[in-house]
């Protein structure tokens, strides 16, 4: 019984959000939507046809595509370029 209780504490309340104050944030979301579509045909030189018809987790990925010197390294590559430098 007792786990029961405290289970039941560890839950949280979910915050109440109002209708009209629901609309406002989907609408904004909406508009951050079109806003990176309008970015997307003026930075990329897309039509809006291409940028409709896109894959949408495709095009986020072309979107966070990183360069190579800022890539995430491979822990061990680094460890031992680390063990290189200490010695050198």
């Amino acid at each position: 019984m007792n786990w029961q209780l405290n289970k039941a504490n560890l839950r949280t309340k979910a915050k109440k959000i109002s209708a009209p104050e629901r609309v406002f944030i989907l609408k904004n979301k909406l508009e951050d939507f079109d806003y990176f579509g309008q970015n997307t045909m003026v930075n990329m030189h897309w039509t809006s046809d291409q940028f409709w018809n896109a894959d949408y987790f495709g095009l986020m990925e072309l979107i966070s595509a990183k360069p190579e010197k800022d890539r995430l390294v491979d822990p061990g590559k680094m460890f031992e370029q680390y063990q290189k430098q200490e010695k050198g």
